[in-house]
């Protein structure tokens, strides 16, 4: 251990008196991984981690201190934390209810296949009841009242949904209620070798972050044929890296007329958040 790394374990052992726990442990980590058999250092981290309650570990790099230096870890200590790592009983982690929401969509889609839309509909208000704003539940929860003949309450719980935000699994349900056929939907344009090899360069740039250049790429590809989706998608990442997010929210939306399923949902997402930001 040279100079610094003393002077440093000696800042240890002054952020130990000052109480200031976490601020010693990151110190020591630090240290050990210059020093990792320093038997001084290790003892510091089970000082650390006893105050920070973790006892076990504590108990476990005390003995791995003792294993090395002899008489390093006073014996008050050692049996303090040995007594406090058998005798603290851990705590099972509270299952939050937040946790609880992918099952219970998945026991309402289940039910929902079996025509059972009433015991459906229960699971979707629980997940309300954790999550007011959760857009599977509302949606799978607009679907149940549609099949049970409540049309109108249905379309008026999925009018401000956007179909970009929902989990792939449930779309089924949206694409039922809406009436889209999306094989019908889906783009079919087929691409020129000039505007590929653009988009290419151009989302290449992109991975670069050289955003300028790619627009440049992804404005001639379009200007090659503008009925291609590929370029305009381009043009959508670049304007949201740029920060025109409202410009970017456009083109993502003129994408998705062109070819149903050609933006990223997390990208539309970030997209459309920002744009909301913005206005």
């Amino acid at each position: 251990m040279d100079l610094n790394d003393l002077l440093l374990l000696f800042k240890v052992h002054e952020l130990i008196e000052e109480k200031d726990f976490e601020g010693a442990n990151n110190v020591v980590d630090d240290l050990l991984n210059k020093n990792p058999d320093n038997a001084p250092i290790i003892f510091a981290k089970a000082v650390c981690l006893d105050a920070m309650g973790e006892f076990q570990k504590a108990l476990e790099m005390a003995e791995k201190a003792k294993s090395i230096e002899e008489g390093i870890v006073p014996d008050e200590f050692y049996n303090a934390v040995s007594f406090k790592a058998k005798n603290t009983v851990k705590k099972t982690p509270k299952v939050s209810e937040e946790s609880k929401i992918p099952s219970l969509l998945k026991s309402g889609a289940n039910l929902i296949k079996k025509g059972e839309f009433n015991k459906a509909k229960l699971f979707f208000d629980r997940v309300l009841t954790i999550q007011s704003d959760n857009i599977e539940a509302l949606l799978c929860q607009a679907y149940c009242f549609n099949c049970l003949g409540k049309k109108d309450y249905s379309y008026e719980l999925i009018d401000d949904i956007d179909r970009f935000e929902i989990d792939p699994v449930f779309l089924k349900y949206y694409d039922e209620l809406i009436g889209i056929d999306v094989e019908d939907a889906v783009y079919t344009h087929e691409s020129l070798k000039e505007v590929t090899d653009l988009c290419d360069e151009g989302f290449g740039y992109i991975e670069d972050f050289k955003i300028k250049d790619a627009k440049v790429c992804f404005n001639k590809a379009l200007k090659l044929d503008s009925k291609d989706v590929n370029p305009v998608i381009g043009n959508a990442y670049c304007l949201y890296y740029l920060g025109y997010y409202v410009l970017s929210f456009k083109e993502c939306k003129k994408a998705i007329n062109m070819d149903i399923e050609s933006i990223d949902r997390v990208f539309h997402r970030k997209v459309k958040a920002k744009a909301n930001e913005v206005k």
